[in-house]
């Protein structure tokens, strides 16, 4: 499996991956957005596209994860773990933040297991769900 930044060759693929999380309504906003400042990263295998990552490096002079999706069918096997080590290799500052919602209990877990540790949550959002959020220390 590779790990590298989007290409626009991969933004329908990274569209679609988009789509399933946040919707399709959003995901093409949110994709050329996080394209336009080279905030995406693929994981991809035997030339497709399996997982994407957007981030942001803005977020209280911290890297946020914004989004990780990863085809269903290459789920637990290293995908989400590699995008979250790029974004580590390439973040500018040493503090990672990532969230999900409270009832994504394989993305609360997928949390835990790359060692990030609970930073609080977000109430009121529009779906109705509380926001988690997570944090990493990644380097002094």
């Amino acid at each position: 499996m590779t790990v590298r930044h989007a290409e626009s060759s991969d933004i329908a693929a990274v569209m679609a991956l988009a789509a399933e999380v946040i919707g399709p309504e959003r995901a093409g906003p949110f994709v050329r957005s996080h394209a336009e400042r080279h905030h995406l990263m693929v994981a991809e295998e035997a030339g497709e596209v399996v997982g994407v990552l957007a981030y942001r490096t803005d977020w209280f002079q911290c890297t946020f994860v914004s989004l990780v999706a990863v085809r269903e069918n290459f789920r637990r096997r290293g995908a989400a773990r590699a995008l979250f080590k790029m974004v580590e290799a390439i973040s500018p500052g040493p503090r990672l933040f990532s969230s999900t919602e409270e009832t994504n209990a394989a993305a609360i877990r997928m949390h835990t297991v790359l060692g990030f540790t609970p930073s609080g949550h977000i109430d009121n959002l529009p779906r109705g769900y509380r926001e988690l959020l997570f944090y990493k220390r990644l380097h002094p």
